[in-house]
């Protein structure tokens, strides 16, 4: 009998809410907090996907809020999380992967 392959991490078969909303976040470093905004892509129970026009290390702590809207049924308040993975999809655009690792 043959096995199915999904070709990716099963982490990663949750489902997935597509988002556009322009969130902003913290990132957390041990000498300063920088504040910048993102663009949420979708979000899922236990990740995130957001867009920058910079890159950002793997293993980064930050903090979002992300307000809910139409298409949220639920906010993130207070949100925690770490980059998980940092891909440049263009010259100016960065798709970072972000697993909640705490929220409100």
């Amino acid at each position: 009998m043959h096995k199915f392959e999904q070709g990716f991490d099963d982490s990663r078969a949750a489902f997935r809410t597509m988002v556009n909303q322009e969130v902003t976040i913290i990132l957390l470093d041990a000498e300063s907090n920088i504040e910048t905004t993102a663009n949420c892509r979708d979000i899922s129970d236990t990740a995130i996907a957001l867009e920058l026009t910079h890159p950002v290390d793997i293993g980064t702590l930050l903090t979002l809020a992300l307000d809910s809207d139409d298409q949220l049924s639920m906010p993130l308040t207070d949100c925690k999380g770490r980059v998980l993975r940092c891909e440049q999809e263009s010259k100016e655009l960065f798709l970072l992967a972000v697993e909640i690792i705490d929220s409100e």
